[in-house]
């Protein structure tokens, strides 16, 4: 299941406020005793804008520049912040593992894989324990889902129709509504699985994490 959680913690914080409308997402977390590396993107901004704000981050110890993509740029940057740590460890003891995390002005919204609703329960639960506030905003219990990249059969059934009958075209050989005839359901019943559909599609492939490194950042 996917959880998605918000947890304030000051990384990155002063860099966010220098570059002002500027995303940071993280998309990949290490720790070890010395302190987390973590693969972020900042965008969209100069590479000189964020080195000057990374340069001034008391969150981090160090950073280095990965590689431009698109407008932004992909860095790894090294923190000994406490709370971090303990969320790392914490995912890695329920055996969970993160999607990816994006700031959010003073907290962090982070998503992460959790093979049992035990599992989320027993992440909390070690959080709470280290006096660490976490706000537990959704759970997606995908267990019933397909093999084929996370998606339901109703989302796939939508979604294939979707494609033969020519829905995605330009112009469109098909509306919404005739996609939903043909299926036998409300059109709002078909919008929500192609969307979702669509979604969950995006996430479990483009934004996988087993994707490279470098690549377009998560949403």
């Amino acid at each position: 299941m996917i959880v998605e959680f918000h947890i304030d913690v000051p990384l990155l914080q002063r860099t966010a406020e220098t570059l002002g409308n500027s995303a940071i997402r993280i998309q990949r977390l290490h720790c070890e005793g010395d302190g987390c590396r973590a693969v972020a993107w900042i965008g969209p901004v100069e590479r000189a804008a964020v080195e000057a704000g990374l340069a001034q981050d008391e969150s981090i110890t160090d950073y280095a520049h990965v590689a431009a993509e698109g407008d932004g740029h992909w860095y790894t940057v090294h923190t000994a912040n406490g709370i971090v740590d303990t969320v790392s460890r914490s995912l890695l003891n329920a055996d969970g593992f993160l999607l990816g995390a994006a700031q959010t002005g003073d907290d962090w919204i982070f998503r992460a894989r959790f093979p049992e609703k035990s599992s989320v329960l027993s992440f909390r639960d070690a959080l709470i324990t280290e006096d660490i506030n976490i706000d537990i905003q959704t759970i997606t219990d995908d267990t019933e889902a397909s093999p084929q990249f996370g998606v339901t059969d109703p989302q796939k059934e939508v979604l294939l129709l979707a494609l033969n009958r020519g829905y995605f075209t330009v112009p469109r050989e098909s509306s919404l509504s005739d996609l939903a005839a043909e299926l036998g359901i409300s059109s709002q019943a078909a919008s929500e699985r192609l969307r979702r559909g669509t979604r969950t599609l995006v996430q479990n492939t483009l934004a996988a994490p087993e994707r490279p490194l470098v690549g377009s950042p998560p949403e």
